[in-house]
């Protein structure tokens, strides 16, 4: 009879066995968009996804309840941007470049402002007015 394993080092486990985590995007899935297929199929791209998810992640680790759901929703809003490319690498390219350019912004909001309120309320006002155009 198997015994119960702890959650952690039955991860520790999967992961040794059938790799890390992929992309942030099941390219295995049925039914993919123009833009999942577009990101699959290029491997920069693919590294782009994954390393904006991860920074997401982590950067979202570091903010009050507020400041989380104001970075959710500009993402959100960045996510209808990006959709809208479909299959144009050059467009979905800019559109990461975009979005790290604005979470090297937060980042330093993070590690350098005395005033981290502030900076984090315009960095969010001044990408959301960025990615309406």
């Amino acid at each position: 009879m198997w015994k119960a394993i702890p959650a952690g080092l039955a991860l520790l486990l999967g992961v040794a066995l059938f790799g890390a985590p992929a992309a942030s995007l099941d390219c295995t899935a049925r039914n993919l968009s123009q833009w999942q297929l577009a990101i699959c199929q290029d491997a920069q791209l693919a590294r782009s996804d994954e390393q904006t998810q991860r920074r997401l992640t982590g950067l979202s680790r570091r903010l009050g309840y507020g400041q989380y759901l104001g970075l959710r929703h500009w993402h959100y809003g960045w996510i209808e941007h990006r959709d809208r490319c479909q299959a144009d690498r050059g467009c979905l390219a800019a559109s990461y470049r975009t979005q790290a350019r604005f979470l090297d912004r937060l980042q330093q909001c993070l590690d350098t402002s005395p005033q981290r309120r502030a900076c984090l309320r315009n960095t969010l006002s001044v990408e959301r007015e960025a990615v309406r155009r």
